[in-house]
């Protein structure tokens, strides 16, 4: 176990660990893509350094305001950050964070401005938000999980381009005139480059099989994940693509 820096230190010595099998990680699409694309120093190479092993699952992100706000549909937010640029907060767990390309994204499909107010990390954005001191909060759905049952915060709207099935009422951006929008992180297992395939496939397979149990699945998709199963080769493309495409995205973003 290695914490810190959002996965960073974790996942360095992971890229320097030896390719037998015993030192793995789960990362995301956040730390193990998006971190590295925005910083000059990270401790990795992300393409180079790992071997892929498994997707686990993917993650919507939530748009949520707070229990009194006057923003009760992303219609009125957007509106408002159009007719009245920068006036609206944005709450995020972070700079280079997914709920940060959330924004940026959002930014940019719906022409509107907003202030980012970067946090460290989503409890303390969802806390700010409750007390009034900012407008909205983007975050995972398993992290505004106790604010959204509590109804200390109101649903706006999930990232994904299909509805999940924790919150099944809550309709997507996409469904709201933004078609096509969709921005998800991801879940993935990885290790040192150059592992044995067949300790990658034995590891694969192991996840897809704990991926089959109906406890587990219930588990994930109530923190508002929708599992994922495939081979080791699906994934590492996957990854890959995501990361050249990302790699290109973000130089039209703005990520301040």
């Amino acid at each position: 176990n290695r914490p810190g820096g959002n996965g960073a230190i974790a996942l360095g010595a992971v890229a320097r660990g030896k390719p037998d099998g015993h030192e793995i990680i789960l990362a995301l699409r956040e730390n193990i893509a998006i971190m590295p694309l925005l910083q000059t120093k990270a401790s990795f190479n992300a393409l180079d350094d790992f071997t892929s092993i498994a997707h686990v699952a993917d993650s919507p992100m939530i748009l949520v305001s707070g229990a009194n706000s006057k923003y009760q549909n992303i219609g009125q937010l957007l509106d408002t950050a159009k007719k009245q640029p920068s006036t609206v907060t944005f709450g995020t767990s972070g700079k280079g964070s997914m709920s940060h390309l959330l924004l940026a994204m959002l930014k940019k499909s719906a022409g509107a401005q907003m202030n980012h107010v970067p946090y460290k990390g989503s409890n303390p954005a969802l806390t700010d938000l409750v007390g009034g001191h900012v407008d909205v909060v983007g975050g995972s759905i398993g992290s505004a999980k106790s604010f959204l049952d509590g109804k200390r915060v109101i649903p706006l709207a999930v990232s994904s381009s299909e509805r999940v099935h924790a919150y099944p009422d809550v309709p997507t951006i996409a469904e709201q005139g933004y078609a096509d929008f969709n921005v998800v992180t991801w879940y993935g297992i990885f290790g040192p480059k150059g592992m044995p395939q067949d300790v990658v496939d034995t590891i694969n397979a192991a996840i897809n099989k704990a991926l089959e149990n109906p406890s587990f699945r219930e588990t994930l998709e109530q923190q508002g994940m929708i599992p994922q199963k495939g081979t080791a080769a699906d994934f590492d493309k996957l990854f890959r693509n995501d990361y050249q495409a990302l790699e290109s995205q973000l130089k039209d973003l703005d990520m301040q």
